[in-house]
């Protein structure tokens, strides 16, 4: 029985030191990380800034040309569309207050 008694004291410890082990521990310092100075740091955004202009890929002149030609067309065509469709709407709505004022 006092083996008993004993473990049932040695649990009571345990779960007294849990509970105090419960409270929020203290917060560890974070590492210092190292300052680096202004200037290096505008050094490596050039270095960076220049190599990954280099990775662009710039379009050929035909290319540029068959896109400008592109978009200018699809322009005038919606230009056109709208276009007809104003004057469309705008007879519509003449004839409309024409037969309205009769």
């Amino acid at each position: 029985m006092a083996d008993n008694e004993k473990k049932v004291a040695e649990t009571a410890q345990a779960s007294v030191a849990e509970k105090k082990t419960d409270a929020p521990a203290p917060k560890a310092a974070k590492p210092k990380k190292d300052k680096v100075k202004f200037t290096e740091r505008v050094k490596k955004f050039w270095r960076d800034y220049k190599s990954e202009f280099k990775k662009i890929v710039w379009p050929s002149k035909e290319e540029t040309t068959k896109s400008t030609v592109v978009v200018v067309s699809t322009i005038v065509v919606f230009a056109v569309c709208i276009a007809i469709l104003d004057f469309l709407f705008s007879k519509g709505l003449t004839l409309l207050n024409q037969l309205v004022n009769m």
